[in-house]
């Protein structure tokens, strides 16, 4: 449909129950090859929190190349983390997707008589998960609601991998190689790249648990302690409990405070007797020195005697170069595709923007910046994506961030140019409508259920001038399994609608869920 308008009409607001009945405001009005869209699909757009919206619908038939909808696909929308997308494809695309991170552990100095004269030397290379999602040597653990947002969003989950499991299976095998005694330092190199704070998080070339210590709350019987765990635990860390549990119906009222270098953790406040095992965070606020007190403590209970000065905490800087030096252990990860799918499925921030680091160190550079110049670079010169159809600031999908639905949707037909096997595992990665991932909980009873594979996206912000929250933005962008055997590729954002409460952003999640619904529902080649 393409309505022509007397510019004096608009003016006089003549022509604005023309706009409401298609669901946009004038800056959304339908123009050039955009579509019509099914009057079931409005229905949900016209909703009154949608008042000062404006949506954004591009669906593409990837085997026939025919455009089902086009609404503002050419137009610029705050992304969310469907920017996850593009970094993900980039970091696949540098490194392939069976790409394994090697984490080696280096004996500086001579080795007899079951003694180290010498510094032991971990050399971070980026890994994400350092083994503490490893579910075995090929996959990582992920679920429905990940610990890196549990301060955020009610009900994360922990996966049951064990933290330190990467530590332990390096010191396993310093210990198989004979050694009992190291005389010299611990030394963890961390200078694959700078060390960089993201949403409050650190990345760092060597990340132990994403660089979080996870405070696991249950609660107890009214007026006693609530019942509490955390991890990963190492020597000089503590947290205290000061929480108490309360009513059935009570206050929920926990708060988090570590001291200023994050090793004495306090958590106070109330737990009601029906909630839940709740999950909370504290960050790591020096990596580097966490991940040598876990490697001393994974050695020492192998049995290896940590004698000189690495049991006393002093520090010396890494060596220039490790050639020549033995390699006495090596921690191999899961393939890189893994990673997509961690970071997909759960919408992993701090995996996220780990991508332009790892990008940056392939090409021997240091900075975040230069990497997101390279994820630019492989929008524009092997996407072909034009230059003024994104803007990125960050590879999570931060509020600067900026994606036409046309951009999205090319990115989508690249990935699906890939050979099959690479394209298969990233449609894999992406979490299924209904069934896994970020989409578990949304549109589980609808004809699409198991049909859509899509990165969901949402940026909240609260209005201090109002006291209530605000949706910058809500997408979902993915794939299709269309009722004709075709695959489409889709997108369906919309941005800057109310949000009273924070928890009423399930409710629009579900109603983008329906709408994925609807276009499936026209996937059938029929017109």
């Amino acid at each position: 449909m393409n309505p022509l308008i007397n510019k004096s009409l608009v003016a006089t607001g003549v022509v604005v129950k023309a706009v409401i009945a298609l669901g946009f405001l004038s800056s959304s009005l339908l123009s050039g090859n955009e579509t019509k869209l099914p009057e079931e699909m409005q229905k949900i757009m016209d909703q009154k929190k949608y008042e000062h919206a404006i949506w954004g619908v591009y669906v593409k038939d990837l085997d026939s190349g025919e455009v089902l909808f086009d609404v503002n696909a050419r137009k610029l929308f705050s992304p969310a983390s469907t920017t996850k997308l593009v970094s993900v494809s980039a970091l696949l695309h540098a490194f392939g997707d069976d790409y394994r991170f090697k984490t080696p552990v280096y004996a500086a100095g001579k080795i007899e008589n079951s003694k180290l004269d010498g510094d032991l030397v971990l050399v971070g290379q980026g890994d994400l998960t350092m083994g503490g999602r490893q579910s075995s040597p090929d996959t990582i653990s992920y679920t429905k609601m990940d610990h890196i947002v549990a301060n955020d969003v009610p009900g994360a989950i922990l996966t049951p991998e064990d933290p330190l499991h990467g530590m332990q299976e390096l010191a396993r095998q310093v210990a198989e190689k004979g050694i009992k005694e190291i005389t010299g330092e611990i030394i963890i190199d961390d200078t694959l790249f700078e060390a960089t704070e993201k949403r409050g998080l650190m990345l760092t070339p060597l990340i132990i648990n994403e660089n979080l210590i996870d405070v696991i709350i249950k609660p107890a019987e009214p007026g006693k302690e609530a019942l509490m765990s955390w991890r990963p635990q190492v020597p000089g860390y503590s947290v205290v409990n000061k929480v108490k549990t309360v009513e059935k119906g009570g206050p929920l009222d926990v708060n988090i405070t570590p001291d200023e270098e994050g090793k004495h953790i306090v958590v106070e406040g109330t737990i009601p007797a029906d909630q839940t095992e709740l999950v909370r965070t504290s960050p790591i606020k020096d990596p580097s020195s966490f991940a040598k007190a876990a490697f001393i403590q994974a050695l020492k209970q192998r049995g290896i005697n940590v004698t000189g000065r690495a049991a006393k905490g002093k520090e010396r800087k890494p060596l220039k170069s490790y050639e020549g030096l033995e390699t006495v252990a090596l921690y191999t990860s899961p393939p890189l595709s893994e990673y997509a799918k961690l970071i997909l499925k759960v919408s992993h921030n701090l995996g996220a923007d780990l991508i332009p680091l790892l990008l940056a160190s392939k090409e021997g550079k240091k900075s975040f910046d230069e990497g997101m110049r390279m994820i630019g670079e492989f929008a524009e010169k092997e996407v072909k994506l034009s230059s003024d159809s994104f803007v990125l600031i960050d590879a999570a999908g931060g509020n600067e961030n900026r994606l036409t639905p046309e951009a999205e949707i090319e990115l989508l037909s690249y990935m699906r140019k890939k050979p099959a096997p690479s394209f298969q595992r990233f449609f894999d990665a992406l979490p299924i409508l209904g069934v896994d991932g970020s989409l578990e909980d949304f549109a589980a009873k609808t004809p699409a259920k198991g049909k859509v594979r899509a990165k969901p996206g949402t940026g909240i912000a609260f209005n201090t001038s109002t006291g209530k929250f605000f949706l910058i933005t809500q997408a979902y962008a993915g794939y299709i399994e269309g009722k004709n055997g075709h695959l489409h590729a889709y997108i369906v954002v919309v941005n800057n609608a109310s949000l009273p409460e924070i928890g009423d952003i399930f409710q629009i999640f579900e109603e983008e869920g329906q709408l994925s619904d609807i276009i499936y529902s026209k996937t059938d080649g029929k017109k």
